[in-house]
């Protein structure tokens, strides 16, 4: 390379590596085969992009939000639920609607909404064998006969309204009613850029699987102890000693994940653990113990996406989440900086992962363990909706986009 050319290549390079000081990023080094090398920045960034932006407006949303919800749900289906011990994958479906009904969101005014919520999944769905695609009919037609009695989705065709596409069926149903997807904001629980999931319009609803127990000698269920999973732990569970570098269990049900069991299965450092076919709900009431004493939690690209559950286990027990998914948007991405918490890895980069987060200096360590702390309040439900708690996270994205449209 001239002289010339190189000295302005070195000057490019010191002006962007001036930058990337300021945060901390894994910047590629060089490559070698499928995998990259990265090195590691020091970061002096909190855990916001901006915080003093994001209060500001998290405190107008609180006062000004307001959610319309459409009649028409069926009482006995989930949304309508007075079961406090739900276990299931859709679980933050649930809490998403009984939080939006306990909040102060909600307003029997459609028009002074800001955003108009259609309860997708508590239409009446029949359990038993039915005509094919009879499910998307019952959604087609209840969306169609909402837009005959009320004027509010004709006047953007529904790009002030919102709906969650946890369940199988929110998903069918865009077929059905294409404007749902094209327009419509959806709270989906595995955001993948490599899907129908439209970034900068839907949000991603992180999942958890349950409620917690309240504290031992309180045998009833009662506002001030529910909260999402993990359940209450002891002083010394809180601050264990991490004795072990990283902890994954799950399914061996993608690329990513079988490179795991070629790699690090057996390898004493490494708590990972195959298991087939089994809930997470069951994963997580085994390897309590073994999350408690690794640094760094494994969140791999399942069969579809990586698992929202996995990243909250993690915040739940103060393990820095090692992410391995290559188009997943991450929850509240705009608002926090994954990078001061979290390790984001390339799926290609199984075979050196170890390597990584063996590179990583105890205090660099420490410090994103801390952060991961801090964070964890983002990350959790109740039954009450709590400040600053997931549900009001999840409304402040929905803030974020009412600026669609006001009449």
């Amino acid at each position: 390379m001239p002289p010339l050319k190189a000295l302005a290549a070195l000057v490019i390079f010191l002006g962007i590596a001036s930058i990337l000081l300021q945060q901390r990023y894994w910047l590629p080094l060089s490559s070698k085969g499928k995998s990259t090398l990265y090195g590691l920045q020091q970061s002096t960034a909190g855990v916001h992009h901006s915080e003093e932006f994001f209060l500001l407006n998290y405190e107008a949303m609180e006062k000004d939000l307001k959610v319309f919800v459409y009649p028409g749900g069926n009482p006995k289906t989930c949304y309508h639920s007075i079961d406090k011990k739900l276990k299931s994958n859709y679980a933050s479906e649930h809490y998403f609607f009984m939080n939006l009904r306990n909040g102060s969101f909600l307003t029997e005014n459609p028009d002074e909404a800001h955003l108009f919520f259609i309860p997708l999944s508590c239409q009446p769905m029949e359990d038993q064998d039915a005509l094919p695609r009879y499910k998307e009919m019952v959604i087609q037609n209840y969306v169609r006969a909402l837009t005959i009695k009320y004027p509010y989705w004709n006047r953007t065709l529904g790009a002030d309204h919102f709906f969650v596409s946890c369940h199988g069926i929110g998903n069918r149903a865009t077929a059905a009613f294409p404007f749902l997807l094209k327009n419509a904001i959806r709270l989906v629980c595995s955001p993948s850029y490599d899907s129908n999931y439209i970034p900068h319009k839907d949000v991603s609803l992180p999942q958890i699987l349950e409620l917690s127990f309240p504290p031992e000698g309180d045998g009833m269920w009662n506002d001030s102890t529910m909260e999402s999973l993990p359940i209450q732990l002891s002083p010394v569970e809180t601050h264990p000693s991490r004795t072990k570098l990283c902890f994954w269990a799950g399914s061996p049900n993608s690329e990513v994940r079988k490179n795991l069991r070629v790699h690090y299965k057996g390898l004493e450092e490494f708590e990972i653990h195959f298991v087939e076919n089994v809930k997470r709900a069951l994963v997580l009431d085994t390897f309590q113990k073994e999350i408690h004493r690794s640094k760094f939690c494994i969140c791999p690209r399942g069969k579809t996406q990586v698992g929202g559950v996995c990243l909250a286990e993690s915040m739940a027990f103060g393990c820095v989440p090692v992410i391995m998914s290559d188009y997943y948007d991450l929850p509240f991405n705009d608002i926090l900086d994954w990078n001061a918490f979290s390790v984001i890895l390339k799926e290609h980069d199984v075979p050196i992962m170890g390597e990584i987060l063996k590179g990583i200096p105890e205090d660099m360590f420490e410090k994103m363990r801390q952060n991961v702390l801090k964070v964890s309040k983002y990350f959790k439900w109740h039954f009450r909706p709590v400040k600053y708690d997931e549900f009001h996270m999840v409304m402040y994205e929905l803030w974020k986009r009412r600026h669609i449209i006001r009449y």
